[in-house]
């Protein structure tokens, strides 16, 4: 009897795990966006290999990988429409067969053209997974929750590159390359399986749910959205010239432009500080775990006083202000290290309050388009930072004007985000 009790409380400890909506709901997206983010990035891992195989120019394999980007700007908005007015769940499910199956065909590439119009149909299954997610966390959480919410689930920015990368050197050291892009796609399809038995739309709908909490939460939620004092006139389009959206939207090309460009280029800056490459591959975590950490306090702050505009201008301009202070420290090993680790540690803190903005300003039946504009120019900024911080290296010969330039957008942003108008979330 005794050597039974363990095992009872294991399946009991299961049992209230998988009736928790912070684990239940969040776990479950948090693996999704990972495994998303592996089949995103895994042919950075494998470029040397495509190269070799496929005769592909370093040039021409870039343009390739940069359409992904192109085609996940695409479908951003009708994402966010479909998951406000139809079903998060049932988008989220598409894409993440989608996106698994069309990774999976990466295996057969054979030339330039297969390859650019695989990335490009990837970036499109992918396009509104953070839009529509962040539409289903604001179904499950209440205003008072939801800085939190989206932070546990955006951990996957700082986590899954510690993850991803291992996980294809470890395929790619026993395994052809070929073989990385079917065996990182099989999970995508087994977690839709988990994804549809585990996610409900709204709390209302789940039975798992204990009673008691499913009624108060459902009654919470309505509460909330009664009071709300946001309107959208005519059209549901008029949300794309909504001035606290296109604000937003410009604050987040911004930010992004100097984000992407800092951790793209992070590694090779550190590499020229004449640091080893064991010890660039070290330190180049050290962002992620700061950024962990600044994640989760923002959040709670921010939360617990029911703010979110100050919180995320406050993050954005303490990661700009280290790459400004950077320039007059003469450039050595461990200023570098210290400045941009701190800078792209504290910019990971502007998630939580930042994604929640878009559901405090827009009602509900328009917030997913809101969230899809936001992160579609917010990702053009993302296209612009990598290539504006290698122009300026090329022609200087250094990155200390790129660097200097994403401290001066990333203060930047933060000014525009100050005109911002934003309800009061204590209502």
């Amino acid at each position: 009897m005794a050597s039974s009790r363990p095992s009872q409380d294991t399946a009991f400890f299961a049992i209230r795990l998988a009736k928790n909506r912070w684990a239940r709901i969040l776990g479950v997206a948090f693996t999704m966006y990972l495994l998303a983010f592996v089949d995103r990035t895994n042919l950075s891992m494998a470029a040397p290999f495509v190269r070799d195989e496929l005769g592909f120019t370093p040039a021409g394999l870039g343009f390739a990988n940069g359409l992904f980007f192109w085609g996940y700007i695409l479908l951003q908005i009708p994402a966010g429409r479909l998951a406000s007015t139809w079903s998060p769940k049932r988008v989220l499910l598409c894409q993440m067969l989608l996106w698994s199956f069309i990774s999976l065909t990466m295996a057969l590439v054979q030339t330039p053209f297969e390859l650019a119009l695989n990335r490009f149909a990837l970036g499109l299954a992918e396009g509104g997974v953070l839009t529509c997610t962040l539409v289903l966390i604001r179904n499950w959480f209440t205003k008072a929750e939801r800085a939190r919410a989206n932070a546990l689930f955006l951990l996957t920015f700082p986590i899954a590159p510690m993850i991803a990368g291992p996980i294809s050197g470890l395929i790619l050291t026993y395994s052809h390359w070929r073989w990385m892009f079917v065996i990182e796609a099989i999970p995508g399809l087994v977690w839709a399986l988990v994804w549809w038995w585990a996610i409900e739309d709204r709390p209302g709908n789940a039975e798992w749910l204990p009673p008691r909490e499913r009624a108060e939460l459902t009654g919470r939620l309505a509460a909330e959205a009664e009071q709300t004092t946001a309107t959208i006139s005519g059209h549901w389009l008029s949300t794309l010239w909504h001035p606290s959206m296109l604000l937003l939207a410009l604050y987040n090309f911004l930010a992004l432009m100097a984000e992407w460009g800092v951790n793209f280029w992070f590694p090779t800056v550190l590499k020229e500080t004449g640091l080893s490459i064991g010890l660039v591959g070290l330190l180049a975590s050290v962002p992620s775990v700061l950024g962990i950490v600044t994640m989760l306090a923002v959040a709670i702050s921010s939360d617990r006083r029911r703010e979110r505009k100050w919180h995320m201008i406050a993050a954005t301009a303490a990661a700009g202000v280290p790459l400004i202070v950077l320039q007059f420290t003469g450039g050595g090993t461990w200023a570098t290290v210290i400045c941009l680790s701190i800078g792209i540690g504290a910019f990971l803190g502007r998630f939580g309050p930042f994604w929640t903005l878009p559901g405090e300003v827009l009602p509900a039946s328009v917030a997913g388009v809101g969230i899809g504009l936001i992160n579609g120019l917010g990702n053009l900024g993302g296209t612009v930072g990598p290539w504006f911080f290698g122009v300026a290296k090329t022609q200087t010969g250094s990155f200390s004007l790129a660097l200097a330039a994403g401290g001066v957008s990333l203060l930047l942003s933060a000014a525009i985000a100050v005109l911002i108008r934003v309800p009061d979330a204590r209502k």
